[in-house]
């Protein structure tokens, strides 16, 4: 199979590979680098890339299963999370004895959620689409970095002690996360 790459250019220090959709493969190199050695590095990671192809391809035949979503179908997806995700939060953030700032809620492009130093959550509103463990998984998680500004054993062994299931709900999030990004109409 024939890959299909860009290779970028830049002030950094090591090589990646970014498999940007089923069709686009960016290349990451620092300035100078030799055409030749990004192409090895490409024909040395051909079955990571494969399997990520792979990947979008499987989350693209989901994504159009279920149905594109419009600007209108966003609004009321954002007006129900804004109804479902702040008291999942403050039900998880009474669990754990974690207090936070304020809650957010917004379609990001490729996040599920995040927190600030400032103690401010973040979260996709794409999240209410999904099983409430998977929703859940990410409150548990974001708050842990309340603690824990990392991903450090410490704070993976919280999030587990908050929340059990995670590691399956990760996983579920990471096959399956994409193909929901993938359902917003291009604008």
């Amino acid at each position: 199979m024939q890959l299909n790459y860009e290779i970028q250019k830049s002030k950094r220090r090591s090589i990646s590979i970014q498999v940007v959709d089923s069709k686009k493969i960016l290349v990451k190199v620092p300035l100078g680098t030799p055409v030749s050695v990004a192409e090895n590095f490409i024909r040395e990671k051909k079955s990571w890339i494969l399997k990520h192809l792979e990947k979008f391809k499987k989350q693209n035949e989901i994504a159009q299963e279920m149905g594109p979503l419009t600007q209108e179908d966003i609004k009321l997806i954002k007006k129900k999370a804004r109804e479902v995700i702040p008291p999942r939060v403050e039900h998880y953030a009474k669990i754990a004895g974690i207090s936070y700032n304020q809650i957010h809620i917004r379609l990001q492009k490729s996040r599920w959620g995040s927190c600030s130093i400032q103690g401010n959550l973040n979260f996709n509103c794409l999240l209410v689409l999904m099983p409430q463990e998977i929703l859940d998984s990410v409150i548990v998680h974001e708050l842990c970095h309340r603690h824990h500004m990392n991903h450090s054993k410490a704070f993976y062994a919280e999030v587990l002690s908050i929340f059990p299931d995670y590691k399956r709900c990760d996983k579920w999030l990471k096959e399956n996360g994409g193909a929901y990004f993938n359902r917003i109409e291009k604008m």
